[in-house]
């Protein structure tokens, strides 16, 4: 009678025993950096992989936003797997491609602090700039037609940093000729920011403000078609300062390299007839 009473306990501890068996056989098995097969063998690969293919189907169906949802349960269930890191990268792309610009760089972010040294880095770097170049385009810009140069620049100047590193790490990178051209546009749009404001300086009568403003363009935008339009605020706005001497330092770049600026347009004065005070 004893032996049937504990019956059930010993059929429960066998059960157990053996969950724990499957469960340090499945846990044994790790995988190992160096070695991205040992992974395949673990039978956790096959999810992973599914995983991956479905969250690339949603991105070629234009589901971003669930393709997005996919590579981070990818990412949260499998963060040593085969697929981890281009889920990363992926991921990236997914929220830009949704919209999400926010999310497209804090993602871009977590992967440069997870891999600074990888080649991915310059990816993220690339599109990290480009999402931070979309936020800049916001919906008042597209509604109301506003140039996109006169409104704030900090997200042009954290895309020129992005873009400026990408060419300085990864001279080679599959991205780094786009970025040399975007960096030349950005240039531009900053220098014609800066002239904004120095021409809204002007307006004011707030001189002294309007000339250091274009002083900083000529000095910092060199090569942009902005530094012609500097140069002649920095004269008009000495000639209200009665800073003479100043004013003839930039008339004389003008003359140098802009000959046919419209501030060297002088008003000619009328000459008069000779006469020797003599009638006819």
């Amino acid at each position: 009678m004893s032996y049937f009473r504990f019956l059930p306990l010993l059929l429960l501890a066998a059960l157990l025993a053996g969950c724990s068996s499957s469960g340090s056989q499945r846990e044994g098995h790790q995988y190992d950096p160096s070695d991205p097969s040992s992974f395949r063998t673990s039978g956790q690969e096959e999810t992973a992989e599914k995983l991956y293919q479905d969250a690339k189907a949603a991105m070629r169906q234009g589901d971003f936003a669930g393709a997005a949802t996919r590579f981070e349960d990818l990412q949260a269930r499998y963060p040593f797997g085969a697929y981890f890191k281009q889920a990363q990268l992926d991921l990236i792309n997914a929220y830009y491609r949704a919209g999400e610009m926010e999310s497209s760089i804090n993602a871009a972010d977590r992967f440069m602090r997870l891999n600074p040294q990888d080649p991915g880095v310059a990816y993220a770097l690339y599109m990290r700039a480009r999402a931070n170049l979309e936020r800049g385009d916001d919906f008042l810009t597209r509604t109301f037609s506003i140039d996109r140069r006169i409104r704030d620049p900090g997200p042009i100047r954290e895309a020129m940093r992005d873009l400026a590193q990408l060419i300085e790490r990864f001279p080679d990178s599959d991205y780094t000729d786009d970025a040399q051209e975007r960096v030349r546009t950005l240039r531009n749009h900053l220098a014609h920011y800066e002239m904004h404001v120095a021409d809204f300086y002007m307006r004011r009568g707030a001189y002294v403000a309007a000339a250091n403003r274009a002083k900083g363009v000529v000095a910092d935008f060199q090569g942009t078609p902005a530094v012609r339009d500097a140069l002649g605020v920095m004269v008009e706005a000495y000639g209200y300062l009665e800073l003479d001497d100043l004013r003839e330092d930039v008339l004389r770049v003008i003359r140098e390299n802009f000959p046919d600026h419209p501030t060297l347009e002088q008003p000619q004065e009328e000459v008069p007839e000779p006469s020797l005070g003599m009638g006819n």
